[in-house]
Parts: C-alpha cells; sequence; structure tokens
C-alpha cells in the first residue's frame, strides 16, 4: 500500500467518527448501541495502528492532501504522524474495548452520554495528528478539547466533576488562544490562509518573532500536557472522567501536546539554540518532580495515576530538551539518543498508563471506591486483574526486562555521555539534571509500590466483595500488558524504527542498527542491555531459589499463621499501613512544598492528608481573588441611573473616536 493510500485510510477511519455519534442516537437497545458504537472505536484505533506502522516502515514517503477550494482541509502523513498515530490506535482500541465491559450495566442515558462524544474525540486527535495547515490544526484541536469536556461530565454525579470540566475547558481555551497567536506569527498575521506547514517552515521570522512563538507554544501546548505550572486541571479531571476516558487522555491526549512542540518547534521554526532546550528540561524536571512527588502522597488510585502521568511528561520534556541542547552543540549521535528515549517513553506511556487506568475502572466496578484506605486483598477476588496491574506497575516502575526500563536507560545513557558535550556551562547542568531524574525515578517507583501494594494485597480494609472484571476489560488489559512484556523484549526493533522520526527533525540518521533483541544506546561495546539474557537469569534465579527453599526448609511443607508484627490477638486489616502512614517520610520531608495539613477526621477512616498545590496558591488563588476584587468594583457601575448609563455611552464614544484618530 502506498503513501497516498496510507493517507486515505487513516481519513476514513477519522471519517467514522461522526457516523458512530449518530448511530448513538439511533433508537435501539442499550446493548445493541454499545457494542456497534464501542466496537466501532476500536477498528478506527486498528486503522490507525495498522496505518501508523505502514507509513513508519516507508518513511521517505509524506503524501499530502487538500480538500476544498475557499476553506481549504490540507492534511499529511509523515514518520512524525505516524508514530503518534501508532500511540492513538493503540490506546483508542483498548480503551473502546475495555468500555466494552466498563459500561455493561449503563442505561441508554448514559451510554449516549459517552456513545455521542467518544468516536468525535478519537477522530479529533487523529485530524490534530493528520492537519497539514493551522486551520485544520486549530479545528482539530478544538474538536478535541470540546469532545473531551463532554467525555468528562459523562458521570457527572455532582459539582466536583461540573468544576472539573469548567477548568479543563478554561485551560483548553487559554491554551488555544495561544496557539492561534503563535500560528499568527508564524504566518504573518494571516493563519487562516491555508499555508502548509512546510510554507510556513519558509517564512522569514525576526528573532522576537521566534522567541513569542517559543513561549507561546510553549504556553499553549505546556496546558494540554500538564506542564507545571499549567497542570491544575489534570488531577480534577482524570478522577472526575470514566476510566476509558481517563486512559485515553492520560495515554493519547497528553502526548499529542508534544506532538504539536515536536512539529512546530522542532520541525517549522529553525534551530534556536541551546537556551530553549535547557528551558525545556528546566519544566520537564520540574513538572516531573512536582507531578511524582504529589502521586507518592495521594490516597485515591486515579489521582495517583493523574499526577504521575504528569510525571511521565515531564520527563519526555527533559528527554526533548536534552535532544535539542546536544543538537544545538552539535552532537547529532547524542540528540538522536535523546529524542529516542523520549520518543520511546511516549510508546510505553501508552501501554502502561493505558493499562493501569484501565485496571482502576475494573477497580472501582468491583469493589465500588478505588481509595487506597478502603481497598486491599483484591487478588482473591481479582486474581487475573491483579496479574495485568501487576506487570503494568513493575513496567511503569522501570524494572527490567519490562518495557519502562529500556526507555529510562536511553535517557540516563544521553545524561551519562554528557560530559562529552563542549560546553562547560553544560557539564555543570546536566549532572545535576540526571540526578533529578534518578531521584523521580526513585520516587515513581515508591508510588506504584505503596499502589500496588495497598490496593492488591493485604486484607481487605472495609467490607466489599470483589469479582474479577468482564472478559472484555480482561482482554483490552492483556494486549496492554503483552505489549509492555513484548516492547521491553525487543526495544531494538522499536529504536530502529523510530530512525524515521529521527531522520525527519534531525535531518540525519545518526544511530547505529539495534539488534532486535537487545539495546546499543551508542556502541556494542558500552552499556548494552539484552533484556533476554536478564530474563533467563531472572527465571533462573527464582527457580533456583526455590529448589534450594524446598530441598532445605520445605519437606513437608509447614503452614504457619502470619506474623502480626507485634499485635497481640487475631490479625486484622487496622495492623496493616495506611496509605498515609506509607508515604509519612516523604510528607514530613517535602511538607515546605505540599503544606499538608492532617485534619481531625473519624478515626475509622485513618490517618488522613489535605494537600495544598502551591502552583494554584500562589498563581490561580490570586488571580482568582483579583478577578472577584474587579467584578465587585464592576458592579458599582451597575446603580440604575439613565444620566450615568448616557455618561458611559459619551465617555466610550469619544474615547473610541480618539483611538481612531
Amino acid at each position: 500500500m502506498n503513501g497516498v493510500n496510507l493517507l486515505h485510510l487513516a481519513l476514513l477511519a477519522a471519517a467514522l467518527g461522526p457516523l458512530l455519534s449518530l448511530a448513538a442516537l439511533l433508537p435501539l437497545a442499550p446493548a445493541e448501541v454499545r457494542r456497534a458504537a464501542l466496537l466501532g472505536s476500536t477498528a478506527m484505533g486498528l486503522l490507525w495502528l495498522i496505518d501508523g506502522i505502514l507509513a513508519l516502515l516507508a518513511p521517505a514517503a509524506s503524501p499530502t492532501l487538500s480538500l476544498g477550494t475557499v476553506i481549504v482541509w490540507q492534511f499529511r502523513l509523515d514518520p512524525l504522524s505516524a508514530f503518534f498515530l501508532i500511540v492513538l490506535g493503540v490506546v483508542g482500541s483498548s480503551a473502546s474495548l475495555h468500555a466494552l465491559g466498563y459500561f455493561h450495566n449503563a442505561s441508554t442515558g448514559q451510554l449516549r452520554r459517552v456513545l455521542l462524544p467518544l468516536p468525535l474525540f478519537l477522530s479529533s486527535m487523529a485530524l490534530v495528528l493528520l492537519a497539514d495547515n493551522a486551520y485544520t490544526f486549530l479545528v482539530a484541536w478544538e474538536g478535541m478539547a470540546l469532545s473531551s469536556s463532554f467525555l468528562i461530565l459523562a458521570q457527572a454525579q455532582g459539582a466536583r466533576e461540573r468544576q472539573a470540566a469548567y477548568l479543563y475547558l478554561l485551560l483548553a481555551h487559554l491554551g488555544a488562544l495561544c496557539l492561534l497567536a503563535a500560528f499568527a506569527l508564524l504566518s504573518h498575521g494571516s493563519p487562516l490562509q491555508g499555508s502548509t506547514f512546510s510554507t510556513m517552515s519558509g517564512h522569514f521570522l525576526s528573532p522576537w518573532q521566534r522567541q513569542a512563538i517559543l513561549v507561546l507554544t510553549l504556553l499553549g501546548f505546556g496546558a494540554k500536557l500538564g506542564a507545571a505550572p499549567l497542570h491544575v486541571w489534570l488531577p480534577e479531571a482524570h478522577p472526575a472522567a470514566p476510566a476509558p476516558i481517563s486512559a485515553l487522555m492520560s495515554a493519547a491526549m497528553l502526548p499529542i501536546a508534544l506532538y504539536g512542540l515536536l512539529r512546530m518547534d522542532w520541525q517549522i521554526l529553525p534551530p534556536v539554540g541551546t537556551s530553549w532546550g535547557l528551558i525545556w528540561l528546566l519544566v520537564g524536571l520540574i513538572s516531573a518532580g512536582f507531578g511524582v512527588l504529589f502521586s507518592a502522597l495521594q490516597r485515591d488510585l486515579k489521582r495517583m495515576l493523574a499526577y504521575s502521568s504528569m510525571e511521565n511528561m515531564g520527563l519526555i520534556l527533559v528527554a526533548f530538551g536534552l535532544a535539542r541542547i546536544f543538537a544545538a552543540e552539535g552532537s547529532p549521535t547524542l540528540a538522536a539518543l535523546a529524542l529516542s528515549a523520549g520518543l520511546f517513553q511516549i510508546v510505553n506511556h501508552a501501554f502502561f498508563k493505558g493499562l493501569l487506568f484501565l485496571g482502576s475502572g475494573s477497580v472501582l466496578h468491583s469493589a465500588g471506591t478505588v481509595d487506597m484506605g478502603r481497598l486491599g486483598g483484591l487478588i482473591r477476588g481479582m486474581p487475573q486483574t491483579t496479574l495485568l496491574m501487576l506487570i503494568g506497575s513493575l513496567a511503569i516502575a522501570g524494572l527490567p526486562p519490562l518495557n519502562g526500563f529500556a526507555s529510562e536507560w536511553l535517557l540516563l545513557q544521553a545524561f551519562l555521555l554528557a560530559p562529552q558535550s563542549a560546553s562547560g556551562t553544560l557539564q555543570a547542568i546536566l549532572p545535576l539534571a540526571a540526578a533529578g531524574v534518578i531521584f523521580v525515578l526513585a520516587l515513581a517507583s515508591f508510588a506504584i509500590v505503596k499502589a500496588f501494594g495497598l490496593s492488591f494485597l493485604g486484607q481487605a480494609r472495609t467490607a466489599f466483595s470483589a469479582h474479577e472484571a468482564s472478559r472484555w476489560e480482561r482482554s483490552a488489559m492483556g494486549l496492554l500488558a503483552l505489549g509492555c512484556v513484548l516492547l521491553g523484549l525487543f526495544p531494538g526493533t522499536i529504536v530502529d524504527h523510530l530512525q524515521g522520526v529521527n531522520l525527519l527533525l534531525l535531518h540525519s540518521k545518526v544511530l547505529g542498527s539495534q539488534a532486535p533483541w537487545g539495546l546499543t544506546p551508542i556502541s556494542p561495546q558500552r552499556a548494552s542491555y539484552l533484556p533476554g539474557a536478564f530474563l533467563i537469569g531472572i527465571v533462573l534465579a527464582i527457580v533456583l531459589t526455590f529448589l534450594l527453599v524446598w530441598w532445605r526448609f520445605g519437606r513437608p511443607l509447614r503452614r504457619v499463621p502470619v506474623w502480626a508484627c507485634g499485635f497481640q490477638g487475631p490479625r486484622s486489616a487496622r495492623m496493616q499501613d495506611s496509605p498515609a502512614g506509607f508515604s509519612q517520610p516523604l510528607y514530613r520531608i517535602f511538607r515546605p512544598i505540599h503544606q499538608g495539613q492532617v485534619p481531625v477526621g473519624k478515626v475509622e477512616e485513618g490517618w488522613q492528608l489535605r494537600l495544598s498545590d502551591p502552583f494554584w496558591a500562589g498563581i490561580y488563588a490570586r488571580i482568582q481573588h483579583g478577578a472577584d476584587f474587579l467584578s465587585r468594583q464592576a458592579l458599582r457601575l451597575q446603580h440604575g441611573k439613565i444620566s450615568s448609563y448616557l455618561l458611559y455611552a459619551f465617555l466610550t464614544l469619544i474615547v473610541l473616536l480618539v483611538l481612531v484618530q
């Protein structure tokens, strides 16, 4: 299949979205509506997945297509679009498949609140990736924001969900305004005239225009990907949305903001030196550090995963910033290494974060809560879901031989090779950044160990009857878990197929070919990693340990009571650690940042924390107070006197005349 056909296939799949939304309005039984719309969404995702893989295998072809005469819609499929189509296809198909089981008992009204905007959300994301001019991009971008805000409200039960959707929509539109201004600068004041991105890249821009565009795109895309301090919508929207929607927003929509940064700041704009690489790296480190700290302190499983998404986006931004620095310093090999690390982490994030969000939805259905202080012992009622969540937890914790380790290994290797850079300033800054990345990775492992241990192991902290997830839910999670294993075992294949994106962004293919079953960041003699050998070593160590213990102590097998940690009497769930107790060292060390409080509450609910977001208190609360003050002052103008209103109109007319003159 040639490139033109692949572009047509991707657009055809996107065109299915509005048709599926209309199908949700047909007067069919709830089960028929659910099955038709969600299987259609799954098919859309699979088409993009296949399309993206085929297009990435043929990076030389970048077909374009124009539709319309008055308003021109332009599309292009190149390796960068193809890569992100794969991410969208993986998450879109698995989330739709999981939704078949997740919404099994939903009423017709509840189903339509999901099935109407969901296909539009998927189509909008695909059109953002395929857009080749500002008009097409911005229309698809707005469609993505509007449809996802309706999805956040799909199961709204109170003011909290409505506030989350409002906050998300507010920041999304502020971000869109920044992007509109950036496109206006790029196209010299006419962003909607149909200039393609390739044409825009040839426009002359003064230095201040380039700097302004970089600031605007960082604000616009940063608001979407949850970069600090624009992240405040993220921990509110993800817990409010249904689990399949949370998976889509976290694992597919957030990376699309990274796509926008790469497309505009890297491909369209000319190189701008190391300064913006350092800014990306700094913003990424702050986002990752803030996200992982608040993730480790959470009690709500979905909120913990939302902050974890912020941490992952921060790490990817660090990798891209590092790549920009190396590219500006004249080290294309290291730039390709760091860029590959960031792209690999995006794929990994799609698999393990999608899996964990879908698993949290199954936990909510089974236990009726995602509060870790009320969960526990889910392994007994949900053994298969527990195994799948264990794979996702090990992957996101970065343990070999799963996929999270491979991308983190590439990123750390990029940092370790940095001292070869010529700049003395960078030699001082980059080791500190590397230390920050290692701290983030360690804290991320702590957070996921806490979440998995408190939820699935031990005893149930409250009375609930857990049951296994449906076959649709397990199938979707199983496919993502299988992806975590395969990506971890064959990292060289992934890195090799990222070369098309490297070639597009760096204009040279500088990383050597990798062995399919191994990873050789720079050369086979330096920091090579063989996940297969690692897996064999782990299996042999486990088997050998089991045989030794069984031979020395295990004949006959003895069963003894579980140690009660020194407590007398029967073992109870209250003897287990609580979420806040588990995080107590972090709570004490980082209290100046989170300003945590321990409110007086019911003793039986355990020790709870009330955290304060310093960005909210320092920025958004002040803006809110300022807006309230201005509103009160504006109300003074409204006092019911017609003479005053005539005076206002007269003064306004005078001011306008002066301005026109």
